[in-house]
């Protein structure tokens, strides 16, 4: 599609004021963009720290409290009292007991005392005091816990089944150091998540887990998922900021003491809201500028286009043949200068291509009947003794018919009527030469003709064959065999016409060829010396390098072959 430079500039111009605009704004933005999540997952993760380090303090606090209990002596005495007498009132004591050491421990939901050979729970909750037929399987479980780590740990609630927690458990030795019972100290999951999680909760975050060293949900935004396996993409293996797929951020913190970690999972998308109206602030800085750039743009160009446009008008109606145009001349500036320096050049174009032309068409005109009439002495001189010899031998009887192809020939040759002749009338010519060759040398010779369908009505050079026919009879063929033979070949291949001249004589050189074909065409004795390269110049003249011509011999004859472009209609130009 053609544009104007108005068109360009104007566009050039709009799309460097877009292309600075949105850069700059798409820096600031992602810039913006970087700041800001930076700002808030570092402070969030500080926050998180001090979190994770309160909430260790606190398990750390539990687990020295839980120590202190478990080695009272009258909590020892109760357990071996009830062993003694099995007795339900001895539960009740310890029930009271585990009361007396809750009561000033609100962080504590209960105190549970498990006695795992009777299977029973004492609890410090005031109904049920106590439980009977603890499974084996709960027991085995808090057993395993207490030697696996001294960490708190979830552990499924042997009095109430629906209650989640996080405990810490120690064992009751006796002066043997048996084991006499278990001590639980329990955190409702409720009161760990208001106490830890809601406090640094905000709108952007997505998920929020404490979970134990087993990775096993302590407490988070959501109460179903505690007691279970914490999400794979929350189970981080240290402290900090991770970029996780589909724009998460996970941040984690894992208490030294407690080895529970807390893990808040935030959408980047929803850190980055707050942009939105940055956003909004940004494309209307852009419509702006592109609005002002549109503005300067169009009355900028305007005043650059509109001197250029009337000379690119008289461009135009100059390029179509009207040479008589000036271009206006209305400023002082380069634009002014062009238009001064474009009249001046049409001043010596009109004056000169005339005389170019003229000269070209001499030039060629000489050239080609300077060429051409290289041959016409010798045609004249070949042919006078043909009837010489004819007049001799035969006597007038014949000398007619001769004299007729004599004159044909000789028409033919010195004409101006054209310089391009059909396949078939040059035929016709060669055909007059070749008879008067035929009666010269007695039937030494015979000559054939072979032409493609379509290939005769293709023009050519005027006598571009009969040289190399000449060629072929003066030193080609050996008279005195009385069995020589010349093919004229005329062949049609798509867009292209060859031309054959093959005779059966002795053949030539490479060297010969050569001489032949890049001897000067100058006036000699013998044609061979003149037409073969008059014949080569005339096709380079004519076609470039879509024509020319080509030798091939051996010991069994020679082909000249000619080539050029297969042309039923001449060039009017």
């Amino acid at each position: 599609m053609k544009q104007s430079i108005r068109s360009k500039v104007l566009l050039a111009i709009l799309m460097v004021t877009i292309l600075t605009s949105c850069c700059i704004t798409v820096v600031f933005y992602f810039r913006s963009a970087s700041m800001i999540e930076k700002n808030y997952t570092e402070t969030l993760y500080s926050r998180v720290r001090q979190t994770m380090e309160s909430f260790d303090n606190s398990m750390k606090e539990l687990y020295y409290r839980n120590i202190e209990i478990a080695g009272k002596e009258e909590l020892q005495r109760g357990i071996k009292q009830y062993r003694e007498s099995n007795n339900a009132g001895e539960l009740e004591s310890l029930a009271e007991i585990l009361r007396a050491c809750k009561k000033n421990e609100d962080r504590l939901s209960s105190i549970d005392l498990i006695l795992p050979e009777e299977q029973i729970a004492v609890t410090s909750e005031d109904f049920p005091v106590y439980k009977r037929e603890i499974p084996k399987e709960e027991i085995q479980v808090i057993k395993e816990m207490e030697g696996k780590t001294a960490r708190p740990v979830m552990v499924k609630n042997s009095v109430h089944e629906n209650r989640t927690q996080i405990t810490e458990i120690q064992p009751i030795y006796d002066e043997e150091q048996n084991i006499l019972a278990y001590l639980l100290l329990n955190v409702e999951e409720r009161n760990l998540y208001y106490q830890y999680i809601d406090p640094i909760y905000d709108e952007n975050m997505a998920q929020a887990v404490i979970y134990d060293e087993n990775e096993v949900v302590v407490t988070g935004m959501n109460s179903k998922e505690a007691g279970k396996a914490c999400a794979e993409e929350l189970c981080l293996k240290q402290n900090g900021i991770f970029q996780k797929e589909k724009g998460v951020i996970v941040i984690g913190y894992k208490g030294a003491f407690s080895g529970c970690q807390l893990s808040i999972a935030v959408q980047r998308n929803a850190i980055l809201r707050q942009l939105r109206q940055t956003q909004i602030f940004l494309i209307a800085i852009v419509l702006v500028f592109l609005i002002v750039a549109v503005v300067l743009a169009g009355s900028l160009t305007r005043a650059i286009y509109r001197p250029i446009k009337k000379l690119t008008d008289t461009v135009e109606q100059v390029g179509e043949g009207d040479l008589s145009l000036r271009a206006e001349v209305e400023t002082e500036d380069e634009i002014g200068t062009l238009c001064r320096e474009f009249n001046v050049m049409l001043d010596d174009i009109e004056e000169l291509i005339q005389k170019v032309i003229e000269e070209e068409r001499l030039k060629k005109d000489a050239e080609l009947e300077a060429l051409q009439y290289q041959i016409t002495p010798h045609f004249m001189y070949n042919t006078l003794n043909s009837i010489k010899f004819a007049a001799l031998i035969r006597g007038e009887k014949e000398l007619g018919g001769l004299i007729g192809d004599f004159v044909e020939l000789l028409q033919a040759t010195i004409s101006k009527k054209g310089t391009f002749l059909t396949v078939a009338d040059e035929f016709h010519i060669l055909n007059n030469y070749v008879h008067l060759q035929e009666f010269r040398y007695q039937g030494s010779f015979r000559v054939r003709y072979e032409t493609d369908e379509g290939a005769e009505g293709c023009y050519i050079p005027r006598l571009i064959l009969q040289p190399l026919v000449e060629n072929a009879i003066l030193h080609g063929i050996d008279m005195k065999e009385k069995n020589g033979e010349i093919i004229l070949k005329a062949k049609l291949e798509q867009n292209r016409l060859r031309l054959f001249v093959i005779d059966n004589g002795r053949g030539m050189t490479k060297e010969q060829i050569d001489t032949l074909l890049h001897s000067k065409a100058k006036k000699t004795n013998g044609l061979s010396a003149i037409g073969v390269p008059n014949i080569k110049e005339r096709l380079e003249l004519y076609y470039g390098e879509e024509g020319g011509l080509v030798y091939q011999s051996s010991e069994s004859g020679t082909t000249a072959e000619i080539f050029l472009p297969a042309k039923k209609e001449l060039d009017r130009n």
